[in-house]
Parts: structure tokens; sequence; C-alpha cells
């Protein structure tokens, strides 16, 4: 038997940030493309806007940052906030999943 959680920042009951955000953060980090990342994810530009959107009341401003490269064609980073709840987020990650599988191991 095996146990699955999933761990969610919740602000006034509005989902934040969790697996989806951190995945998309990560991607675009990668990537450097916000349509790339929403494609790798299969989801929609405007979807990958929410999320960022939400992170960005959070952190109390941008979560990414655009870098002009031409006329007509940019490439994106996440801001040093965004970076940081990325880590915090990660770190109460792996916090959580550590006690989890104890108590999971004591009980059953």
């Amino acid at each position: 038997m095996e146990y699955c959680s999933r761990i969610v920042l919740v602000d006034k009951g509005v989902e934040v940030f969790g697996p989806e955000a951190k995945e998309l953060i990560k991607l675009i980090d990668t990537q450097k493309s916000i349509k790339g990342a929403a494609a790798t994810m299969k989801i929609s530009t405007a979807r990958a806007w929410k999320y960022i959107r939400a992170i960005e009341k959070v952190i109390g401003e941008g979560a990414i940052v655009k870098n002009n490269r031409g006329a007509d064609s940019y490439n994106v980073h996440i801001s040093p906030a965004c970076r940081n709840l990325l880590e915090k987020y990660e770190s109460f990650e792996k916090q959580c999943q550590g006690a989890a599988e104890e108590y999971f191991k004591q009980i059953f």
C-alpha cells in the first residue's frame, strides 16, 4: 500500500501555488518561454497566465521578467521573488513528504 499527498499553498481559500504552478515555473525557467512551457504541460497560455497572476499576488510583484531580443522576439525568466517562492515551496514540500512518509510507516 502507498499514499499520495499533494502540497498546495492556499490564500483565503484560493489555491495560489501547487504542483502544477511549480512545474510551470520550472519549465518557464528552463525554456525561457511561457508559451513553450504551457505547450509542454498541455495547458493553454491563458491558463499559464492564471497561474502566474496567482503567484504574483502572493509575492507582491511580477513573477516573470521579459528580455527583449529584437523587434519581434523575446525570452523570459522568473523573477528573484518567484525563484524564492519556488525554493521555499520545494523545501516545504520535501519536509512534508518526509514527515508524511514517516507517519505512514508508523501507522500502516
